[in-house]
């Protein structure tokens, strides 16, 4: 399932926002300006399916994001109690409009889903929300018999979305297991990722996604990816005994002994929970990600752009917010290659929301255009033109 429109109301500092999603999805802009909204949005959907897959309440807190109360979702200029949050896919849609009941509530009651299925016989329907209607994964429980292909491929998305924050662990000397009894991903911080490769130790990679020369599975071709962006990479993951915990131990040359996580350069601890949430993916799940370019030497980020539109050329939806003009051009290199279509890619430049909205015709949210040469259709101010302005001003052409 690829997701192909997100549409946002009244929430945090979007009035609207109705934004076209592509297989890769790179998100990037000033700070503050909304791009890792869109992420927290499908945060929050994935959370309340996952934390209380029978509530009728938008979770706020929970496994995947920690957003506040009420207050800290509405948007504070326009907003009052309600905001909306929609997806859709090419062949259905799904709308949840939430009514707060007071500001200070930490978690939103759903008022009203409307449901549309596009599939044979086009057709939508409206469910209003009460105490009685009981919801199973953020849909009413009636529409698993009335929308049962559009409700299965719902509960089955939301609850396997992968959420990677940009605040993502740093070394440590041992880490959790995740729950046996959940769907379970590599964490929001990457807190699992150890875990998840050694209990996904032998699950097959997809094949479009495999280095040649190591092995179809999980742990070895992480490794093998480990290698390609860190020459000599390589990592050992070990239960320990009558504890919930494993460790981990990463290599820097092959010839070497394998040393804990806080001797070896971060980038390595932080680079691995992106490559297992990739190839751990299945064909039709959505991975976010923010700032996969921290802690990354300027040519992996390259190496990391062009890796992510690999994934999304699998068949596994990459949504990412970043702020590295490397890892565009690692993405710009792969419509080139042809390993994407300029239709696989989306490409968007946030804007702050100006003061005088009304008032000004200036977008919040920009689309720039890629081409099969990798070219972009438009440069607007901000927008990875730092390295020009300032070497204009050594050159002295600028102040």
């Amino acid at each position: 399932m690829i997701l192909t429109k997100l549409y946002l109301e009244h929430f945090k500092c979007f009035k609207k926002l109705s934004l076209h999603l592509a297989p890769l999805t790179l998100l990037t802009g000033f700070n503050s300006a909304g791009k890792s909204t869109v992420m927290q949005a499908l945060a929050l959907l994935h959370q309340t399916a996952k934390d209380d897959e029978w509530g009728n309440h938008l979770l706020l807190n929970g496994s995947a994001a920690a957003l506040g109360t009420a207050s800290d979702v509405i948007d504070e200029i326009y907003g009052r109690n309600e905001i909306t949050i929609g997806v859709e896919t090419e062949d259905y849609q799904c709308q949840w409009q939430m009514l707060s009941e007071g500001r200070a509530a930490y978690t939103i009651p759903v008022q009203k889903i409307i449901l549309s299925d596009y599939l044979a016989t086009p057709q939508e329907k409206s469910y209003l929300i009460d105490s009685q209607v009981v919801l199973h994964r953020l849909l009413p429980k009636v529409s698993y018999d009335e929308f049962p292909q559009l409700a299965t491929q719902w509960s089955n998305f939301i609850s396997q979305l992968t959420y990677l924050t940009a605040e993502r662990i740093g070394p440590r000397e041992v880490y959790s297991v995740g729950n046996p009894t959940q769907y379970q991903t590599v964490g929001i911080q990457g807190e699992y990722t150890p875990w998840y490769l050694f209990n996904y130790a032998d699950k097959e990679v997809s094949k479009q996604l495999r280095m040649p020369s190591s092995p179809p599975k999980l742990q070895r071709q992480v490794e093998a990816y480990l290698d390609y962006f860190f020459a000599g990479g390589g990592f050992l993951v070990e239960s320990i005994r009558n504890a919930n915990l494993v460790t981990l131990g990463i290599r820097t040359s092959k010839k070497g002994n394998y040393h804990r996580p806080q001797h070896v350069g971060y980038g390595l601890t932080h680079i691995l929970p992106i490559l297992t949430a990739c190839l751990g993916a299945d064909k039709g799940q959505v991975i976010l990600i923010e700032n996969p370019e921290a802690h990354l030497h300027p040519a992996a980020q390259a190496q990391m752009g062009l890796f992510l539109a690999k994934v999304a050329a699998s068949g596994v939806q990459v949504i990412l917010e970043t702020h590295s003009d490397h890892i565009l051009n690692g993405v710009r290199r792969a419509t080139k290659e042809k390993l994407l279509t300029p239709e696989q890619v989306a490409i968007y430049f946030f804007r702050t929301r100006p003061e005088e909205e009304l008032k000004t015709k200036i977008a919040q949210v920009l689309a720039v255009l890629i081409d099969d040469k990798g070219n972009l259709d438009s440069w607007p101010e901000g927008f990875f033109d730092q390295f020009d302005k300032d070497a204009a001003y050594f050159v002295g052409w600028g102040f």
